[in-house]
């Protein structure tokens, strides 16, 4: 029995639509994390100090920084942003927020730093908050961060409240923190009011 070439051609042509929509399905899906999403429970260990959890069961508020940190140059993209990530720590830690910066160096340059060249930028950063490690790149995948700089921050209920990819301004990060911690986008030029 003879079948015709236009429905062998018409064959094709479904299965390939049909593959390509399962593709494209899978990729939107892996895409990075949005706000509004639960962020997923993790663990990580600092180079040094102690390592870093987000669970589900004791949600708190927290910013997390995937940076690439080796090699330590001024053209770096993210070494700009750690000054500004140890700033946020020290106004707002003591409201709650955790800050922490993953290395990932990986995602920039597809090669992963030994453990003594993190451990050298985090002393010559002057880390005061913790630099993580995420050696199979699994935290990065969970949360579709796939470039360096990455910048998430996480509300008090274990929800996304923003997502930069890329550099973040200071007065940007400063405001969607302030609202995360329940004082309300700042005015500009305002400082944050103290409780009395």
């Amino acid at each position: 029995m003879r079948v015709a070439r236009p429905w062998i051609q018409l064959g094709r042509w479904l299965l390939a639509v049909i593959f390509g929509c399962i593709v494209v399905s899978v990729f939107a899906a892996n895409g990075p994390i949005q706000p509004g999403e639960s962020i997923p429970d993790f663990t990580l260990t600092a180079v040094r100090g102690e390592g870093f959890t987000l669970r589900a069961d004791a949600p708190q508020p927290a910013l997390i920084a995937f940076l690439q940190t080796v090699p330590d140059t001024a053209d770096t993209p993210s070494r700009s942003q750690v000054a500004l990530l140890q700033s946020m720590y020290h106004q707002y830690s003591r409201r709650g927020l955790r800050v922490a910066i993953v290395d990932a160096t990986a995602l920039a340059s597809g090669h992963k730093p030994d453990r003594g060249s993190l451990i050298n930028a985090s002393y010559d950063w002057n880390l005061q908050i913790p630099l993580l490690e995420d050696e199979s790149g699994r935290v990065a995948q969970m949360l579709g961060v796939t470039h360096a700089p990455a910048v998430i921050l996480v509300d008090a209920h274990g929800i996304v409240a923003n997502v930069w990819l890329g550099r973040v301004a200071p007065g940007e990060l400063a405001t969607a923190i302030e609202k995360v911690l329940g004082g309300g986008p700042l005015a500009p030029g305002s400082t944050p009011q103290r409780a009395k």
